[in-house]
């Protein structure tokens, strides 16, 4: 699987239909899953191919304790992570759909900023994205050049 990279910054439409890069459309199926992402402080939207999708989902529930553990957080854990998931389909302008109630959580408006990062992307508000920046630099979270 190659990586996703690169942060430009996309109009997003009053349907809430936001295009994609063209390198990043390349690179991914016609069916996604977009999710919240998990940083409440920060609200972004996190767009995976399923596979993928399923990889992340796998690892967060590893690190749980397994999603098999016959207990109530592990299924609370399992109902979080696929509860709020929904599968967005590439139209034929290379642009996804995203729903009302994603674009309120992550305060996205007419421009949004499209990260890639890593196994997935993230879409962002980009005041939200400068205040999480801001509070991962001045805490050392990740010392990079």
């Amino acid at each position: 699987m190659s990586y996703f990279g690169g942060d430009t910054t996309h109009p997003m439409d009053v349907k809430g239909r936001l295009s994609l890069a063209s390198k990043h459309r390349k690179m991914l199926p016609d069916d996604l899953v977009l999710v919240p992402s998990p940083e409440e402080d920060f609200p972004s939207l996190w767009l995976f191919s399923e596979a993928a999708f399923e990889e992340w989902t796998e690892r967060v529930a590893e690190d749980k304790g397994g999603l098999l553990a016959n207990s109530s957080s592990a299924q609370h854990i399992n109902r979080e992570m696929f509860r709020k998931q929904v599968i967005v389909t590439i139209d034929s302008a290379g642009r996804i759909l995203v729903p009302a109630n994603l674009r309120q959580y992550a305060s996205l408006e007419k421009s949004v900023r499209v990260i890639g990062a890593g196994k997935h992307i993230e879409i962002w508000n980009e005041e939200i994205l400068a205040k999480s920046d801001a509070f991962h630099s001045n805490h050392k979270i990740l010392d990079l050049p």
